[in-house]
């Protein structure tokens, strides 16, 4: 015996989707992730202090 469905559409958006204006930036998202990793060696950089007395311990 197969069991009655009933199927109803949804929606996530409430209006239709805009397409996105070229005055806005957009990227890739491999670019993002570049960016990011850039930035976080850099704060890396200012953050790290280099002691001898502390220096694998």
């Amino acid at each position: 015996m197969k069991a009655k469905t009933n199927q109803i559409e949804t929606t996530v958006s409430a209006s239709p989707l805009e397409s996105i204006e070229t005055t806005q930036a957009s990227f890739e998202t491999w670019w993002i992730i570049v960016f990011l990793v850039v930035a976080l060696v850099v704060l890396k950089s200012f953050i790290y202090i280099k002691d001898d007395k502390r220096h694998g311990k």
